[in-house]
């Protein structure tokens, strides 16, 4: 055979093997299409001691005993978004705090931002909330009108180095029986060890459950708060890989699987609403119906007790005499807590009698005891443990300030009337004098201080511009959704009051 033909041969041959390849897919037709064929990077380690506790429905062991939960979804979910691996720890709440608290490199969730945890750990969220609820046993005879009431009751159970053991211990608390876990708590409610439980109506007949108890042994007595969890670095992490945390739930929210997780665990999820044609206009409006809502009730207070602090009975400085008018008052108002105040600080409530705390820390007290009027600081309630608005009168006597006539205004419930007025999918908010959030759509932010939300993030300088502007337009980003926002000052608080809704294309 020539070489020519030895060659032809050869060609032939490889063509008919080609040709089988591409038959059987071993071989792309197209190598355009092949090079547009990408393969995924293998996932690397997180480099990241991620934590959690059993805290159903968010964070607990599955029946394989790895941890699931709607909160351990979304960090699972983060952590794929990212193209990482990494194993969940389940271990009693203070054993996994004291870790993120030590470090290096540990993620703690589900964990509750306070103010006191600001600045000891860095910040992902939020990925859930809860609020706080006080237990009794059923049958027990126990009724709670206030938080203060509590400090008489008997032993309370609270979860260790927990943010409401911690919430307790500002309040002054003493009688206080810690536990490793709520469902140590809740059994120890039951068998008698205590008389109430500090536990949350999202997750006691979950923990009722695992005890195998049955829920019609204990009731709740006194709702408390509603508050937002969050995942917790630990100081140390460098700063890139907290934004990457943060930019992937952001993602999450935004594409709608953080509402599709949440969706598994039967909770409830944002509406998903048309955003009318005339946003703008309807912004105004909720603006104004906002603005009057707000200072009308504060506004009725404040004259009302301009009248009541010249009466002889608030003129004697007699807590017998006062009370029988602060109990009207407070049924005319029964969103708000009246109370009075000796120039020392200590004061009175209706329900409580003299109470165990003292207002003369609060930023508001100096101004009144000075002789000036208040209205509008927003604080958590010591008798009550509630988000609040002050509203305080100095009593007189020949130009000397001998007590205060106060009312503490619950923002949650002012903050529900304002909601039912207001549809998906605007979302509101005002921030008072002081840079907190006085009222929030979403209740869990109420009285969180803004000038910890990160300046440069586009939500942190809006809301540095609206602090400083009596009105306004204003665009942002929140949770992975762009929004407009309009913007108002009260004149009767000082409040900027915001109404936002999500931007169309």
């Amino acid at each position: 055979m020539t070489y020519t033909k030895k060659m032809e041969y050869q060609v032939i041959i490889l063509l008919v093997i080609a040709g089988f390849a591409i038959a059987c897919g071993c071989l792309s037709a197209t190598p355009a299409e092949n090079t547009q064929d990408t393969v995924a990077a293998p996932a690397t380690d997180a480099g990241i001691r991620i934590i959690t506790e059993e805290f159903p429905p968010f964070n607990y062991a599955g029946p394989d005993g790895k941890a699931t939960g709607q909160a351990t979804d979304v960090v699972n979910g983060i952590v794929t978004r990212l193209n990482q691996n990494a194993t969940i720890e389940i271990l009693p709440w203070a054993e996994g705090y004291g870790a993120a608290l030590a470090g290096p490199d540990v993620a703690l969730f589900s964990t509750e931002r306070t103010d006191e945890r600001e600045h000891i750990f860095k910040w992902v969220g939020p990925i859930a909330s809860y609020d706080y609820m006080l237990y009794a046993r059923n049958g027990s005879g126990l009724a709670l009108s206030s938080l203060e009431a509590a400090k008489k009751t008997g032993l309370i159970g609270v979860v260790k180095n927990d943010a409401r053991h911690q919430f307790l211990l500002e309040n002054k608390f003493e009688n206080l029986l810690t536990c490793e876990n709520d469902g140590e708590c809740l059994r120890n409610l039951v068998a008698k060890k205590t008389d109430l439980w500090l536990g949350s109506s999202a997750n006691s007949a979950a923990y009722a459950k695992i005890e195998g108890i049955d829920t019609t042994l204990f009731t709740g007595v006194y709702p408390v708060r509603t508050v937002q969890v969050y995942i917790a670095f630990s100081n140390d992490t460098p700063d890139s890989v907290v934004t990457g945390w943060q930019g992937a739930l952001d993602a999450m929210k935004r594409d709608g699987t953080f509402n599709t997780i949440r969706q598994k665990y039967g909770m409830d999820t944002a509406a998903v609403t048309t955003v009318p044609t005339s946003a703008g206009d309807q912004a105004d409006l909720a603006l104004s119906a906002m603005i009057a809502e707000t200072d009308s009730r504060l506004k009725t207070i404040l004259r009302t007790y301009e009248v009541q602090v010249i009466t002889p009975e608030v003129q004697s400085k007699d807590w017998q005499k006062i009370r029988p008018l602060l109990a009207i008052l407070e049924t005319n108002e029964p969103d708000a807590r009246t109370w009075y105040a000796n120039p020392d600080g200590s004061y009175y409530t209706i329900i409580d009698g003299l109470t165990t705390t003292n207002l003369k820390s609060r930023s508001y007290f100096p101004g009144v005891l000075a002789g000036d009027e208040s209205v509008g600081t927003v604080v958590v309630s010591h008798s009550t443990g509630r988000n609040t608005a002050i509203v305080a009168v100095p009593v007189k006597e020949n130009g000397a300030v001998t007590g205060i006539l106060g009312a503490s205004l619950y923002l949650d419930t002012l903050t529900d009337t304002l909601r039912s007025d207001i549809p998906e999918p605007f979302i509101f908010s005002a921030i008072d004098k002081e840079s907190k959030f006085a009222l929030h759509s979403d209740k869990g932010q109420i009285s969180r201080d803004i000038t910890i939300i990160g300046a440069n993030s586009s939500f942190g300088q809006a809301l540095q511009t609206i602090r400083v502007q009596d009105s306004g337009s204003i665009s942002f980003e929140d949770g992975g959704v762009q929004y407009q926002a309009k913007f108002r000052t009260s004149p009767l608080t000082g409040w900027r009051f915001v109404v936002a809704w999500p931007k169309t294309e």
